[in-house]
């Protein structure tokens, strides 16, 4: 506690002019403190004199005698540049000698007391917001001064304020006891609404990072910051928050106050959605930000009144314009909108009550005290609710909104499933057209080849018909001579002249001929009819149904269809003995033909190969498996291409040479087949496929 300190000897000589002159301003009524009233007593009446030069000493006011009386329960001075002198005196009943004065009123800049005896004037204490939180006697937001008054003693006090922001000086006296006890009970409630507001901003900052709704994220940072504003307005940020740095703590209630406001606005446009239901009064926010902002960039640059107006201004425009939009959307049927409405307006309440109470219209009691306070935790947790109910809302409307595209989607999937069934059909039939093209490709050639195999024997058979048919006729020429001998009486001249026509006729060189005649003839037939064979088993009519065949005998036939094709290769053959397999011949046996055809175009194709083409067919007969493996010496496959060979229409012939399809309906047989196809290539030295075919096919 600070001791009593006199003033200066010198300044004591105007204590005789000061003590008279004080008689005259004596206030009329004495406070009494008294043990009947709880240890604690507002001081009232009070008699105010305002100071608007600021220059003004105690010594000089003293003398003044033109106080007004102020009989308020919480005197409110309003916003001034002024300095205030507040006269009181105290009169001590009780048994109690030691008191405290206080101020409830947490942010005034200055305040000073002074007690005045009949000769001397003696200041008690200097505190205020200005200097550090440590100045202070007491570890209490409040400002409290300890006064000594003896039993049934009266004492004269003069109490000098002064602040820039709205300046209410509610002061009381009361016992330690009663005043620290008060200012638990004071601590305890704002403790409550701290934990309250925050458990809201955790709460909804959970809700915000689950659903991504950014109502949540502007409730958040508004709630944060209007408990920061509380804080401020009633100490608390100055004692925990900047107790060594008073001028932040003394920007702070504008700074914080502003940026509530700011997520206020922000909050409210997205939770009311204003930018939909009330465009043109949404526009209404512009003008309150710009006020918000102003506040900031004023305290900022020192011009705190100018804020602190900016700030009381925006304030009240957000509070009645924003309750005026709440109204009009909730007159359309949104509920969310009730909700909102009936929070606004509870919080409303709160502040205009509080206000009614530092006005004097209302007493200050344990309710008017923190109407303000349990107005702003009473709208955070109808607000909360309102989001809750919000996200209901949306729940149900997303639900109806997923059954109506349920149904419309169910009607999208019937016709897009009924296209895609009508583009299945059509690519099923496209991709047999092209399967039948690739297949009348491979029979041209193969035709091609198979008339050429055939045109040399039935050449062959051909040409001996006319030798054939003249000697069949000087054969019958010689046996019509030797029917002459039955009707001849000169049959040895007979036998004579048929001597001679068998030496003209050359007949010993014609019995060789005939017999020449005959086997060439008979090779060619048999030639063909090996043809023949080889083109049915080839085709193999029965494709469509699973056989056993010899994979050996296909690719035999294969080879003999592609002999005249073959013409400069050589075909080595390692054809192992084979048991027959479960397998779709014909198919297999285009497998070869493709293949093969690929391997002899390889070669053809080889820009730089001395060597002499080849194609080294070999069969394995594995445990589980048939192998067949069909290597060249041809041009090869570069690495780049080899993953896209077994793809549609992809190919490295040139144009008009091949389809792209050859190789995609191999994999697709050897597919079908369960089996699988290998393929090593080299560039310029060749290419091996390898294929495996399961012996027995799973049914």
């Amino acid at each position: 506690m600070l001791k009593n300190k006199p003033i200066k000897p010198l300044l004591q000589l105007l204590l005789l002019v000061a003590v008279l002159s004080f008689s005259k301003i004596k206030a009329e009524k004495n406070i009494v403190f008294n043990e009947s009233k709880d240890h604690i007593h507002q001081i009232n009446p009070i008699y105010i004199y305002e100071d608007v030069t600021n220059k003004l000493s105690v010594y000089e006011v003293v003398r003044i005698d033109s106080f007004a009386i102020n009989e308020q329960t919480t005197p409110n001075l309003g916003l001034t540049n002024s300095t205030y002198w507040i006269k009181f005196s105290i009169k001590n009943t009780s048994i109690y000698e030691n008191l405290i004065l206080g101020c409830s009123y947490a942010i005034i800049d200055e305040i000073e007391l002074y007690k005045i005896n009949n000769d001397s004037i003696y200041k008690l204490s200097t505190l205020g917001d200005n200097f550090p939180f440590s100045h202070r006697t007491y570890d209490l937001q409040y400002f409290l001064f300890d006064i000594n008054i003896s039993n049934g003693a009266t004492q004269d006090y003069i109490l000098k304020v002064k602040s820039w922001e709205q300046l209410v000086v509610p002061l009381f006296i009361g016992t330690p006891k009663a005043v620290f006890e008060s200012s638990l009970e004071h601590d305890l409630i704002f403790g409550l609404f701290f934990g309250v507001m925050l458990v809201l901003v955790f709460y909804n900052l959970f809700i915000y990072f689950t659903v991504r709704d950014s109502s949540y994220l502007y409730y958040v940072v508004y709630i944060f910051f209007i408990t920061l504003t509380q804080a401020a307005l009633n100490g608390y940020s100055f004692k925990f928050i900047f107790p060594n740095y008073p001028e932040l703590s003394n920007s702070s209630l504008i700074l914080f106050n502003s940026i509530a406001g700011l997520a206020t606005i922000k909050f409210i446009q997205t939770f009311l959605k204003t930018k939909i239901h009330v465009p043109t009064l949404n526009k209404g926010y512009i003008l309150i930000i710009i006020l918000y902002v102003l506040g900031i960039l004023t305290v900022i640059v020192g011009y705190k009144q100018i804020s602190y107006k900016l700030m009381d201004l925006g304030g009240f425009l957000i509070s009645f314009f924003s309750l005026f939009i709440a109204i009009k959307i909730a007159l359309k049927g949104q509920r969310y909108a009730k909700f909102f409405l009936l929070a606004w307006s509870v919080f409303l309440i709160g502040v205009i009550l509080f206000v009614l109470k530092n006005a004097g219209i209302l007493p200050s009691n344990s309710f008017t005290n923190y109407t303000m306070t349990f107005g702003i935790a009473i709208e955070g947790i109808l607000l909360s609710l309102a989001l809750a109910d919000k996200i209901n809302i949306i729940r149900n409307e997303k639900e109806q909104l997923v059954r109506e595209q349920n149904i419309t989607l169910e009607i999208k999937v019937k016709e897009r499933t009924q296209e895609l069934n009508n583009t299945l059909n059509h690519l099923k039939e496209t991709q047999s057209q092209l399967v039948d093209a690739e297949k009348m490709a491979s029979l041209g050639q193969l035709t091609a080849g198979i008339a050429h195999e055939i045109n040399n024997p039935i050449n062959f058979v051909s040409s001996n018909i006319p030798p054939l048919r003249q000697d069949i006729n000087d054969l019958n020429t010689i046996i019509n001579k030797y029917e002459e001998l039955n009707d001849s009486s000169d049959f040895n001249n007979k036998l004579i002249e048929i001597e001679k026509l068998k030496k003209e006729l050359d007949y010993n060189y014609l019995k060789d001929e005939l017999n020449t005649i005959v086997n060439g003839i008979e090779n060619g037939a048999s030639r063909t009819a090996e043809i023949v064979k080889s083109l049915k088993n080839f085709s193999r009519l029965d494709e469509d149904d699973l056989i056993l065949a010899n994979i050996n005998e296909g690719i035999t036939s294969t080879l003999t269809l592609l002999k005249s094709k073959l013409s400069g290769i050589e075909i080595i053959k390692k054809l192992a003995p084979l048991p027959k397999i479960e397998c779709y011949p014909g198919k297999l046996n285009q497998v070869f033909m493709n293949i093969l055809s690929n391997a002899i175009h390889a070669i053809e194709h080889h820009p730089t190969r001395v060597e002499k083409g080849r194609i080294e067919v070999t069969t394995i007969d594995g445990t589980d498996f048939i192998k067949i493996s069909i290597a060249d010496n041809g041009i090869g496959i570069k690495e780049e291409v080899k993953n896209k060979i077994f793809d549609p229409f992809f190919t490295t012939k040139d144009v008009g040479e091949g389809t792209g399809l050859g190789l995609s309906i191999v994999y697709r047989i050897i597919n079908k087949h369960n089996g699988k196809i290998e393929v090593i290539s080299k560039p310029n030295l060749g290419t091996t496929f390898t294929i495996s075919i399961p012996k027995k096919q799973n049914s």
